[in-house]
């Protein structure tokens, strides 16, 4: 009976159905073996090499920050007072250079964010959300960071002016906290990097 069916259909309706198996057959293979060709918005490019660049800088300010702080406790040791508060009033305009570029930095992560539903493939796009979510979360480390780094160089100033008593025993949990708040930092970064290799590979 199928077969009677079969023959009562026109040929060029076989031809037809024939066609649409076929096509359907090679769009099911090119999805299950041949990748989905990858799709970046250049907005996302461009932010994320300006991200890229602002961090890095970060990173440098904050080890600058370190060796400065090393260097103060160094004039502390030697009454070298009037270097130690030098060295003070430039870290905390460092200190401001700092918060203004994790600003800027804020800014490329949202322009990023806004592009990723543009991304192809899916992993990609994945890829670069955890990315996104790492230096995030470096913005918010950086501002912890800024604000124990504050504190520390305003009490060693109330110190070397002698209108803070108590300075030395401030210091060493502020000098903790800060390694740990930049160390959390670097960490961020790198991961933030290798994320953005994962998402290059996609």
């Amino acid at each position: 009976m199928i077969t009677n069916l079969y023959f009562r259909v026109p040929r060029r309706l076989k031809i037809l159905a024939i066609f649409i198996i076929l096509l359907l057959a090679a769009y099911f293979i090119v999805k299950i073996f041949i990748p989905e060709a990858k799709k970046v918005p250049p907005d996302f490019l461009k932010a994320r090499q300006e991200a890229s660049l602002i961090a890095g800088q970060i990173i440098s300010i904050s080890d600058n920050t370190a060796r400065s702080i090393g260097q103060i406790s160094d004039f502390d040791k030697n009454k070298q007072y009037e270097e130690a508060l030098k060295l003070i009033s430039q870290e905390l305009v460092n200190n401001r250079e700092a918060r203004e570029k994790a600003i800027n930095l804020s800014a490329q992560l949202e322009i990023m964010t806004k592009n990723i539903s543009q991304i192809t493939p899916i992993s990609a796009s994945q890829a670069a959300l955890q990315a996104i979510g790492s230096e995030t979360t470096l913005i918010s480390r950086l501002i912890t960071y800024n604000d124990y780094l504050v504190g520390l160089l305003e009490i060693l100033q109330a110190k070397f002016l002698e209108k803070e008593k108590d300075a030395n025993g401030k210091i060493p949990d502020l000098i903790n906290k800060i390694n740990g708040e930049a160390q959390a930092i670097n960490s961020l970064d790198k991961n933030f990097n290798s994320l953005m290799i994962d998402f290059d590979n996609q």
